[in-house]
């Protein structure tokens, strides 16, 4: 079980408790300490607003995740991802999705309206505790529109390389140093 979940049930239970103690024996010193103890499950409690989930399937068709060629074969592929304005909550911090929902081989329609942002190999990061989830940093993103002609509200296309990705999805974890080796070598 993990820390937080851990600490989450063991601050509940101890609410818990200290309310059923109150009750039963009619004392208002275990009632101030229940009072207390919702302070020991905030910590704990999950942050649901800070990150923002693709899920194509679910979104009606407003996100698609698409694989695109070059058409000269030498560089690598690229995934863009395909949003209508406003899709994006651009204050929650991170917005995740899933290699698993990648469409191939689809046409994209040129739009010359179209705001594209291209997602650099540092605004990624791999999910740890979901497979083949990766997350784009949106607060970095946010910051260089500073420079662009327009704003996060006319972005409705992030361009990355699939190499990033797979460099990403191909790193370990956590890699502990071997003994045998040494830090300067």
């Amino acid at each position: 079980m993990k820390p937080k979940h851990f600490g989450l049930i063991t601050s509940s239970l101890l609410f818990l408790t200290f309310i059923v103690l109150s009750l039963m024996f009619q004392s208002t010193i275990y009632l101030y300490i229940a009072s207390v103890c919702p302070l020991l499950i905030v910590p704990f409690l999950p942050d649901i607003l800070s990150s923002q989930f693709i899920k194509p399937n679910q979104a009606k068709g407003s996100v698609r995740l698409i694989t695109m060629e070059n058409m000269d074969k030498t560089d690598s592929d690229f995934l863009v991802i395909l949003f209508e304005p406003g899709y994006v909550r651009w204050k929650r911090g991170k917005l995740f999705f899933n290699m698993d929902d990648v469409m191939k081989d689809v046409y994209i329609k040129p739009d010359p309206l179209a705001a594209t942002m291209t997602v650099l190999k540092y605004d990624l990061f791999l999910r740890r505790n979901k497979k083949n989830w990766i997350g784009i940093s949106l607060t970095q993103l946010e910051q260089r529109t500073e420079h662009l002609s327009y704003t996060t509200n006319e972005i409705n296309r992030l361009v990355l390389r699939i190499s990033d990705v797979n460099e990403l999805l191909q790193k370990p974890v956590n890699q502990p140093a071997s003994a045998g080796q040494s830090i300067g070598a």
